[in-house]
């Protein structure tokens, strides 16, 4: 020890000035190397926030004990990955996120205390509505919605009242879209969840402002028609999945289905004449009878003087003759049929369906697993199949295209994410991998620089071994 305290005091200030710099500087590299490598990957929990919701989102986090890490836009919120369960737990205690929507829990801090009718009812109402919105957005595909109520009041001394009415936008969850059972389940919620609210007052609209359900108004109207729409095409799609489904399998048929519809009422009238038939048009008969008496004929006896009222008629008087004449008349017409055809709006024009269906997945030729490409002859029966579940009319120019592509998010037999391969992990984990591989090589360049300078040091203050010739010298 001693030895080492005598080598170090010959060194001088300068040289141990520089060994204690290279220490530190081998420690603090060692330090920033070792806290590169293991500081935590960060995650995101909900993307796409509004900045109001972001912003309670990481409150709720950071009061939970959590590290938070907010993205550049402000729209995503990060944390570790081993806190991504703790983080959503504590998310939904909180109700988060709920768009900013309050619920019941606004009465909680309020005092009855100097609060009128009219505060108390508007805060009703915006309960109700936040409520409502809560409940919706737990519907499987939906990532947000909001609900509007209008619960009119009876006015003083008026025995009638307006109906309550609502409506409720919609935004779906990406690459999803919302179907008509669904708007069809969210009329039902609200009118079951407000008093005197009928299901057909609820208007159901999509973020991007389509009009989904609304109330009908007459049964032409195009909200009725673009509902019908959506309904027998999402009928029709129900259909070719659930015959395809038995066939390739859950998850691996994708089915898009368009119809077109009149929109104008139309009437058509055909008239056909047959020849070979005719027909009686009309029958006119005539019938004619007259009596005539002969004057010439007639004897001059005491029987001609007697009034006809008298007149014993077998007795014999003047000539007498009786004519009938009867008379027929047919007119005939060309035997015709009328018809008459009236389409409504709403009729189907025509049906296009697109069908994307995945391959299988087995044994290759060469041993291997992989995937294989359907046959042609299975895809023209799936092709049948699929016509035949719609009602295929080559007359109406009906269209069905059946096609088989291998899918790249879903594998064939569970539907689940196939396995990624060496690149896309590899790009997944770019960040993380360069930082590490920057940390280490700066350790190495440290390590290298730093090793040869003490080694100098180190040389020059240990004693040299004295050569023998030189000592004979002596």
């Amino acid at each position: 020890m001693n030895q080492i305290v005598e080598n170090l005091k010959d060194l001088g200030p300068k040289r141990l000035a520089l060994l204690g710099g290279i220490g530190l500087a081998i420690t603090a590299a060692i330090f920033i190397g070792a806290r590169t490598i293991l500081a935590p990957t960060y995650v995101p929990v909900y993307s796409q926030l509004s900045p109001g919701t972001a912003s309670q989102m990481m409150q709720t986090l950071e009061q939970a004990g959590l590290t938070v890490d907010l993205s550049r836009n402000g729209d995503t919120i990060s944390v570790a990955e081993n806190d991504i369960a703790r983080a959503r737990m504590a998310l939904a205690d909180a109700g988060l996120p709920g768009e900013g929507v309050p619920g019941w829990e606004i009465f909680d801090n309020m005092s009855g205390m100097g609060m009128n009718s009219f505060m108390q009812k508007v805060n009703r109402l915006r309960a109700l509505e936040g409520e409502l919105a809560r409940s919706i957005q737990t519907i499987s595909g939906i990532k947000a919605a909001r609900v509007h109520l209008v619960l009119p009041e009876r006015a003083a001394f008026s025995r009638s009242r307006a109906e309550a009415s609502g409506s409720v936008i919609v935004r779906s969850q990406a690459n999803a879209s919302m179907t008509r059972s669904q708007a069809q389940a969210i009329q039902a919620l609200v009118a079951s969840a407000v008093a005197d609210l009928e299901a057909q007052n609820v208007t159901v609209l999509s973020a991007s402002g389509e009009t989904i359900l609304a109330k009908d108004e007459g049964g032409s109207s195009d909200f009725s028609l673009q509902g019908q729409r959506s309904m027998i095409e999402e009928q029709l799609a129900q259909k070719v999945e659930s015959i395809l489904n038995a066939r390739v399998g859950p998850g691996n048929a994708r089915v898009r289905v368009s119809v077109d519809l009149t929109t104008e009422r139309e009437v058509r009238v055909s008239r056909t004449f047959d020849p070979a038939q005719q027909v009686a048009r009309s029958i006119e008969t005539r019938v004619r009878n007259s009596n005539e008496t002969d004057p010439a004929a007639a004897t001059v006896d005491v029987a001609n003087n007697i009034p006809d009222e008298l007149r014993d008629d077998a007795g014999g008087g003047a000539g007498q003759s009786t004519r009938s004449e009867n008379d027929e008349i047919i007119n005939y017409e060309i035997g015709s049929v009328q018809s008459e055809m009236v389409r409504e709006p709403g009729d189907i024009e025509r049906i296009s369906v697109a069908v994307l269906v995945n391959g299988s997945y087995g044994t290759l030729p060469d041993g291997s697993e992989g995937y294989i490409e359907r046959s042609e002859e299975e895809m023209q029966r799936l092709s049948q199949l699929v016509s035949t579940a719609i009602g295929f009319d080559q007359n109406r120019g009906d269209q069905v295209q059946v096609e088989s592509l291998q899918f790249l998010d879903f594998d064939s037999e569970f539907s689940s994410p196939v396995g990624r391969g060496l690149g896309a992990v590899l790009a997944d984990n770019a960040m993380t991998i360069l930082r590490s591989l920057f940390a280490l090589a700066l350790v190495a360049i440290i390590m290298v620089l730093g090793a040869r300078p003490l080694r100098m040091v180190l040389d020059a203050t240990l004693p040299q071994p004295a050569l023998a010739g030189a000592g004979a010298d002596a």
